[in-house]
C-alpha cells in the first residue's frame, strides 16, 4: 500500500496514445508534468527523454486524476484508488466499430479479402494479391455516417464507396477516423455489392 498524505487533484489533458506500451499519456494543466494511464494497472509519472514516454513510478492512491478537454470541461475523474472510468482511445474505437459493424451487418476484411481478390485469375492479373486489393481500386465517394467524442478528440464513422478499376466490383469500406490527425482508428467492415 503506498502511503497517502492527504487528497490531491491533478487536471491533465489528454497528449497521445502509444498501443505498443498499452498506455496513454497526458499533460497536467497547471504544471509542467506528464502521466501515462496505463491500460490494465494505473496511471504513473513519466519523463519524457528523446521521444520516449515511459512510465516511472505509481502515483499514490490518494492523487486524483480529473481529465479534462480542450475547453477545461471535466470528462471523468479517475484515482489509483478508483480505476474504471478510463477507456483509451484504441478500446473505444474498436468498440464503436463493433457496434457499426453489428448495426449495418458488414462483412469483416478476411471476407472482403476473399470476395474481391476471387476476380484475380479470370482478369488475368499477375500482381501481388495487395496491389490487386488497394492500388487497383478508387473512391467514388465518401460520407460521415456518424460521429463520437472520446477524451476530448472528434471522430467520426465514415463509408467510402469504392470501384476496383479492373473487375469492376463495387463495395462501401467503413472505419472510425480521427478527425484531429485524419488516421484510421478502427475498421468497422465493408458492405459486398
Amino acid at each position: 500500500m503506498r502511503r497517502s498524505e492527504g487528497t490531491k487533484t491533478v487536471r491533465v489533458i489528454y497528449h497521445h496514445e502509444d498501443r505498443s506500451m498499452c498506455g496513454t499519456t497526458f499533460k497536467a494543466v497547471d504544471e509542467p508534468r506528464y502521466y501515462n494511464r496505463i491500460d490494465r494497472s494505473g496511471w504513473y509519472t513519466v519523463r519524457p527523454s528523446k521521444g520516449y514516454w515511459e512510465s516511472d513510478t505509481e502515483v499514490r492512491d490518494d492523487i486524483t486524476f480529473e481529465v479534462v478537454d480542450g475547453d477545461g470541461n471535466t470528462l471523468f475523474s479517475e484515482s489509483n484508488a478508483s480505476l474504471g472510468a478510463f477507456q483509451s482511445v484504441s478500446d473505444r474505437a474498436s468498440q464503436f466499430a463493433r457496434e457499426w459493424a453489428e448495426m449495418l451487418r458488414l462483412s469483416d476484411y478476411e471476407a472482403w479479402k476473399k470476395w474481391l481478390s476471387s476476380d484475380m485469375e479470370s482478369h488475368g492479373y499477375t500482381g501481388y494479391v495487395d496491389n490487386w486489393l488497394y492500388a487497383e481500386s478508387k473512391t467514388l465517394a465518401v460520407e460521415t455516417i456518424g460521429s463520437y467524442e472520446h477524451l476530448g478528440l472528434d471522430f467520426r464513422i465514415v463509408s467510402e464507396r469504392m470501384e476496383h478499376t479492373v473487375c469492376g466490383k463495387r463495395w462501401r469500406y467503413v472505419y472510425v477516423e480521427n478527425t484531429t490527425d485524419k488516421n484510421t482508428a478502427a475498421l468497422c467492415g465493408f458492405i459486398l455489392a
